[in-house]
Formats: C-alpha cells, structure tokens, sequence
C-alpha cells in the first residue's frame, strides 16, 4: 500500500514498505548545487525521492532514470500529485547517455551502487560493493554532463578510497565534502565533484547526536 509523505508544506512523495524514505537522500538533496536554469539528471532515481525533493528546494529541470518499474510508477504518481513536471524513465543508467545525448546536463545525482547485503531492499541487484559497477555509474555521469558540470553523491565514508579512485579514473575533480557523523565517526559523505575539474576541494563535518 502506498503511504503519501509530506517533503515540504508543498510536495511530498509516495513511499511503500518496499520503498521507504530515506534521510541519506534528503540530505544529499540539500547538499547539492542546483540553480534555477539547471537541467538535472537522477540516476539510480528509485521512487524518485531525490528529484522531486531537490525541484522542491532549488528548481531546475529533472529526468530521472531506474530499471525498478514499481518504483518508477510510484515517483509518477508523486510528480503527478505534487504537480511537478519530471521526465522519469524505466532505463539502464549506463543507456541514459545514448538516449539523452552526451553533455546535455549540467548536474547529476546519484546515490551510487555501494551496499554489501545481497537481501538489502528491492533494489539490491543494482547496490553492490563492486567497484567496476561504481565506475560505470560515473562513466555514465561524466558522458550526461557538459564539460563543467558536477556529480552529486552519497557514499558510506569507509568506504571513501574506492570512492575517489572511481573519481579519478572517470575524471573527475572533488569539489565539496561533506562528512556526516554520529558521535565522534563519520558513517556518510555527501560529496560534489566536477568534470574535468581542477584540483582543491572544501571538506566540512555534520555532527548529528
């Protein structure tokens, strides 16, 4: 049964046990640099959480792309209720470039391929800790984005080598990170990376009790 969830006084999302909310994705929305004018792609989209959210916060105009049918039709039906207009696909990331032609956005996000557990929600067939498959998400990235345009994503902070040499050989340039900590460890980073970008990057620290 789907369970309507307000966002914000003015959009919400459809979630199902299936599909719950996670908080990972409204920080990373919040994290993200959108402008108004932006054209926005979400790969790896889900129930659509990310998109829908950051057009709430920022603006811009979103595409979203799954495999995930069932959760397609539930980010449908938010767009639909929320009255927002985004393009959501059933589409293999790595497709998303043939069909949508190389450099026509200015930002990506994503919550990438990371989680070990094979039993780890519905989506667990697209959420594994092999590095090639991370690579190839960003390889897609870096194909959707026009030469200057950013990557914004979540990551589990142990796992922050395998992040950056993923960047680095699809290359592109970290920017802006931020780590999320419970107590004195950080668990998340929420981190913006540039195509083709030049070295230098601003790290800052959430602490959350």
């Amino acid at each position: 049964m789907e369970i309507w969830e307000p966002l914000t006084e003015t959009v919400g999302l459809f979630r199902a046990q299936r599909y719950p909310i996670h908080e990972d994705a409204l920080r990373l929305a919040e994290f993200a640099t959108i402008r108004q004018a932006d054209r926005v792609i979400d790969l790896g989209t889900g129930n659509g959480i990310l998109a829908v959210y950051a057009k709430a916060l920022h603006g811009g105009e979103y595409v979203g792309v799954d495999t995930d049918e069932g959760a397609i039709a539930l980010a449908r039906m938010s767009t639909a209720r929320n009255r927002q207009t985004i393009d959501f696909r059933v589409l293999d990331v790595s497709e998303a470039p043939s069909v949508f032609g190389h450099g026509r956005f200015d930002r990506v996000l994503m919550n990438p391929p990371y989680f070990t557990d094979p039993d780890d929600g519905p989506r667990a067939s697209a959420r594994h800790a092999d590095e090639t498959a991370l690579s190839d998400w960003l390889h897609a990235a870096f194909l959707l984005l026009n030469n200057g345009g950013t990557v914004s994503l979540c990551f589990p902070a142990d796992q922050l080598g395998r992040l950056f040499r993923a960047l680095d050989r699809n290359r592109f340039a970290p920017k802006r990170m931020d780590l999320l900590c419970t107590g004195n460890a950080a668990r998340l980073v929420l981190l913006e990376a540039k195509k083709l970008g030049k070295n230098g990057m601003r790290i800052t620290v959430s602490i959350k009790p």
